[in-house]
């Protein structure tokens, strides 16, 4: 083959792999974005049985009172049972006061403190290492 073959054949095969690399952005061969919102679940183990939870009691003076704190300004997720597997209900904001309850609960590696907002707006379960006495 001549050079100037050998030439010829680079540009064809140049010209076309940069007419199919510029393929993807003509308008028919976009996909369109999927409909609806996205949801991701990650599961990492499966939850334990949740214990039946009675209906909470009015804050009597055994409810501690106690203050979010150790967050770094990112908040503390409150989360309606004790656990990482449960619904987070809000997040709280670091040097939020509540009242904690005596009733502690190991789950997930953590000990979990059910506690309330003192505006009783709020009521569920936090991670205890997060929280400090303001006694």
């Amino acid at each position: 083959m001549s050079k100037r073959a050998v030439g010829l054949v680079a540009i064809v095969l140049l010209g076309f792999g940069l007419w199919m690399g510029l393929a993807q952005f003509r308008p028919a061969a976009r996909q369109p974005p999927p409909s609806g919102t996205a949801r991701i679940i990650l599961i990492t183990r499966s939850p334990a049985p949740s214990p039946t939870l009675l209906p909470s009691p009015t804050p009597t003076s055994m409810a501690q009172r106690m203050v979010v704190t150790g967050t770094g300004g990112l908040g503390l997720r409150l989360r309606e049972g004790p656990g990482l597997l449960y619904a987070v209900v809000t997040i709280l904001n670091e040097g939020t006061p509540l009242s904690a309850f005596p009733e502690s609960v190991e789950a997930d590696g953590l000990r979990w403190r059910r506690v309330r907002t003192e505006d009783g707006a709020f009521e569920g379960w936090v991670a205890e290492p997060y929280l400090a006495p303001t006694d």
